[in-house]
């Protein structure tokens, strides 16, 4: 008799998710790289173009959905918010302070003198809803962490699969209108100035439901077939501007990619690919960090990234910054960890 045909479980997405976690930060830093190419019109065409209209930045949905199934595990490890909160906000909080407190300093205080206050407001992300946007994904993963605790219950109450995905249609549906209503009413630029961070909290949600779908291990990894082709079709009958509904769809077929990309990895060997790519996921904060204040830094001297040259470079320095960022932060996380 022929062996029963082995089912691909949900968990899969997590036995690779520092695979991709590392597929996403690579994709990002390309990303800047297109956006770069974009803003200075210099050889924007070809695949640098294509890359930008059609993938975007939506590897931050991507990163954004495993962080969410991530922490689900994590919470399902260790329950006790008090613990939640302190090995998270450690984890963030201290690479964020090494490497964004001398970049604002030298920002606000020296190149470009805009006093204390500005300095503070800089640091303690005040001015985000301003159009301070330099480390936006910092305040917004710090907000994912603070509700995470209220969304895990949510996704624990559900009593099986149907209930879990209407809960979470609704908890899409309700953000949805609040979204509309800040752009609506909101006066200013403030919808403008904060809509990169506030769209994309559907996006985690959906990461932590399926947090238990994974950590269950369900037989119902072919609804992402359902979903890449629904998210194909719908970018084809609907290619305009479609501000909110199109993040939530180019978010969608990202990590639909993710898990199509996750079932490929588990299968193959690429065992010096797997694990580059697991070094990028393992230390893809350090990655984020260095890499954008290196970017900053290096466009505010002259030396554009729109240039592979420089883009070079600036990769380069940013390895290598995050390397040494990771060794200081784990020492640091140690001594805090054991201190609080």
């Amino acid at each position: 008799m022929m062996s029963e045909k082995k089912k691909i479980k949900n968990d899969v997405i997590s036995q690779q998710r520092g695979i991709l976690m590392g597929i996403s930060i690579i994709l990002i830093i390309v990303f800047h790289f297109t956006e770069d190419c974009e803003t200075f019109a210099f050889h924007y065409d070809g695949w640098v173009k294509w890359f930008r209209m059609y993938i975007g930045s939506s590897s931050v949905d991507a990163f954004l959905f495993l962080s969410g199934l991530g922490l689900y595990y994590s919470m399902k490890k260790n329950p006790d918010v008090r613990s939640f909160y302190k090995r998270r906000l450690t984890k963030i909080l201290i690479p964020y302070t090494l490497v964004a407190l001398p970049a604002w300093i030298l920002r606000d205080l020296v190149v470009k003198p805009a006093g204390v206050w500005n300095f503070v407001r800089d640091f303690t992300f005040l001015s985000f809803k301003d159009g301070e946007k330099w480390y936006w994904y910092i305040v917004m993963i710090l907000i994912c962490y603070l509700i995470f605790p209220y969304i895990f219950q949510i996704v624990g109450n559900a009593k099986d699969s149907i209930e879990g995905e209407m809960y979470l249609l609704i908890l899409v549906g309700v953000f949805t209108v609040l979204l509309l209503g800040l752009k609506l009413f909101s006066k200013g630029e403030v919808y403008s100035n904060v809509e990169i961070a506030l769209t994309r909290f559907p996006i985690f949600a959906a990461g932590a439901f399926y947090g238990r779908s994974s950590y269950e291990q369900r037989e119902s990894y072919w609804k992402w077939g359902v979903i890449l082709g629904v998210c194909v079709l719908a970018l084809y009958l609907f290619p305009g501007n479609m501000p909110i509904l199109g993040r939530y769809i180019r978010g969608l077929l990202n990590v639909s990619v993710c898990a199509l990309l996750a079932v490929l990895f588990s299968k193959a060997k690429l065992c010096v690919l797997k694990k580059i790519l697991g070094w990028f996921g393992t230390h893809s904060l350090e990655l984020y960090l260095t890499h954008v204040t290196v970017r900053k830094m290096m466009s505010a001297c002259g030396f554009a990234t729109c240039h592979y040259r420089y883009e070079l470079i600036m990769v380069a320095i940013a390895l290598f910054s995050a390397w040494l960022l990771a060794i200081v932060c784990a020492k640091l996380q140690r001594l805090l960890t054991k201190r609080v």
